[in-house]
């Protein structure tokens, strides 16, 4: 019985891990990039630094210069999220990435 409940519990505990584990999409532009800054929907973003567009859950890192008048820009939005039944998947929402990702829920009484 021990033996069970230890395979029980691994199952459920990869289960969980297999929810959490989503993959970033990942877009690329090629920007205007002007006095060290990545010009971004005419924000200056500088290099290594982010924004965000908050409508699509989607953050945006400046890569720096890749010739004399352009930059680069990786947008990462929100991964697939999976939930077992009869947990279910929080949509995503409007807001700072990744907080307004989609995320799995559980009942209560799910053991998680």
């Amino acid at each position: 019985m021990a033996k069970l409940s230890t395979c029980l519990l691994v199952i459920i505990a990869m289960t969980l891990f297999l929810i959490e584990l989503s993959q970033q999409a990942l877009e690329y532009r090629f920007l205007p990039f002007e006095n060290g800054k990545c010009i971004f929907n005419g924000e200056k973003v500088g290099v290594e630094q982010s924004t965000y567009e908050i409508k699509t859950c989607m953050q945006w890192t400046c890569y720096g210069k890749i010739n004399s008048t352009h930059g680069k820009m990786r947008g990462a939005s929100c991964g697939a999220v999976w939930a077992p039944p009869p947990c279910k998947v929080i949509p995503m929402r409007p807001g700072i990435h990744p907080k307004c990702c989609p995320k799995p829920s559980c009942p209560d009484k799910v053991i998680v």
